[in-house]
């Protein structure tokens, strides 16, 4: 035998361990991209080995399953292609992002990308600053109902502005409303009050409110005898009044004193040491009614029994105070944590923490535009004014809350 066809011989012996293991972990490799979802990468490995050696286990099988599969799911990324471009001249964003976001690969999986990364998101900013525009513009013609519907759906840097005007609707129904019913009940300056509250909102505010001031003078006018018979004329309205202290009251912060912090954990911590638990309890929570981060205050807390018979005390209500401080100023989810916090550690005012509770989530359900997707605000709303319903004597602060809150309070059972 030639001495060139033995080398070639050992060299060929010799090098069939290399391409063997090369086989192997090319056809393993296969394996973790089709289980990864890597299918274009399972495919170009198994088509390889398949390629120089046809026999190899299932390779070829393989390889031409998931080309078949591939060419599948272009067809359906096409499908999704399409309805996503649909969805999104449309203005259906969110569901144009759900098409784009199910193609991970193929020929449309970059423009889907494309979509995802830069047209929404420029979209969904330009149909912002178009919502935030007609809002505006329905709050200006005095149609509220349209304008919630709308500042509701205003998201990113214009949702304060947004949740102001909200707060601001709010405030004027409840006036209007407070001075309709002393209007009914011929309390005519009482009536005045609310109008006015009304008026130094929004002077052409629906419903008139300056023309029912000029109504309730007269009718306070002719109710009254007149002391100064020289001067028939009924007091000119203000068209920039004070606001009545009724109606203020329902839309500020009470001012308390400012806690001495210091004070009240060395009265904790001697309540705790003396076994008078709900005296620490409440201090412990009046601390971080104050300071929320405190990690002493939180560490006693969590070293008392779990006893949920013992009430906090009176200092407690430094946390329900703050949760119905933030109702009042729009900052709705804050006041929900809050106010669970005090529910949670049985403060002594329960019923009217969930009484709170119930009017800060119904207050983003009709916010919102009462979305069938929002009914588990109400149905939760609805829970919370059940069980404060169960407290013997409680009377639930009506004139604070606007009437269509007392309404479904009233009718809850």
């Amino acid at each position: 035998m030639p001495c060139y066809v033995l080398l070639g011989a050992v060299a060929l012996i010799l090098s069939l361990p290399a391409w063997a293991s090369r086989k192997d972990d090319d056809y393993k490799a296969a394996q973790a991209a089709a289980a990864a979802g890597q299918y274009d990468q399972a495919m170009k490995l198994y088509c390889a080995v398949a390629k120089e050696d046809p026999n190899y286990k299932d390779a070829k099988q393989n390889c031409d399953n998931i080309r078949t599969e591939l060419l599948k799911e272009e067809g359906r990324n096409e499908g999704r292609f399409s309805d996503g471009v649909k969805a999104f001249d449309s203005g259906d964003y969110d569901l144009a992002e759900q098409k784009f976001r199910n193609i991970h690969s193929g020929q449309y999986y970059a423009e889907a990308q494309n979509y995802l990364n830069s047209k929404i998101l420029q979209a969904r900013r330009d149909a912002a600053a178009r919502a935030a525009d007609q809002a505006v513009q329905a709050y200006n013609n005095n149609n509220f109902s349209s304008a919630r519907s709308l500042f509701g759906q205003i998201t990113g840097k214009r949702q304060a502005d947004a949740q102001a005007y909200v707060n601001k609707m709010l405030q004027y129904d409840q006036a209007m409303q407070d001075g309709d019913n002393h209007a009914n009940s011929k309390n005519y300056q009482s009536a005045i009050d609310g109008y006015n509250q009304a008026a130094s909102i929004k002077s052409d505010g629906p419903g008139n409110p300056q023309g029912k001031i000029s109504r309730m003078q007269s009718l306070l006018a002719a109710s009254n005898p007149n002391p100064n018979p020289s001067n028939n004329n009924p007091p000119p309205v203000n068209s920039n009044p004070p606001p009545p202290s009724h109606v203020v009251a329902a839309i500020m912060e009470p001012v308390r004193p400012k806690a001495d912090l210091d004070k009240l954990m060395r009265e904790a911590e001697s309540a705790k040491s003396s076994g008078d638990i709900g005296m620490a309890k409440g201090k412990y929570m009046a601390i971080l009614a104050e300071n929320p981060g405190n990690a002493r205050a939180k560490a006693g807390l969590e070293s008392l029994p779990k006893d949920a018979n013992v009430v906090a005390s009176a200092d407690a209500d430094r946390m329900l105070a703050n949760g119905i401080g933030e109702f009042y100023k729009g900052a709705y989810e804050d006041a929900e944590v809050h106010i669970k916090d005090y529910i949670e550690l049985n403060g002594a005012k329960a019923a009217l923490a969930y009484f709170y509770r119930a009017a800060s989530k119904l207050t983003r359900y009709y916010l919102r535009g009462e979305k069938q997707d929002d009914r588990r605000l109400l149905t939760d709303a609805e829970s919370d004014f059940r069980m404060a319903k169960k407290t013997p004597g409680f009377n639930p602060p009506e004139k604070m809350v606007s009437p269509k809150i007392m309404d479904l309070y009233k009718h809850t059972t």
